[in-house]
């Protein structure tokens, strides 16, 4: 069974799939930018509140607003 979330929903501990990135231009550039593209893995670092989320791309760890991680469906690994 596919599990398709928006970043902003998981948490800590949890990987899933960039499937899509919803939004405007603007937001998809940023997230490009950032390595935040379709297709790859992503990992849940931080998600508790207050605060950003923080996550795992590769290597690289990303804080995001959780305005942004709302724009992210993921496609959550069980």
């Amino acid at each position: 069974m596919l599990m398709y979330v928006r970043l902003s929903q998981m948490r800590e501990g949890e990987s899933g799939i960039v499937v899509d990135i919803q939004g405007g231009a603007g937001a998809r550039q940023r997230l490009l930018g950032m390595g935040i593209t379709p297709g790859v893995r992503v990992w849940v670092i931080k998600s508790s509140r207050p605060g950003p989320i923080i996550v795992a791309v590769g290597t690289s760890r990303i804080a995001l607003g959780r305005g942004i991680a709302d724009k992210i469906i993921v496609r959550r690994e069980l």
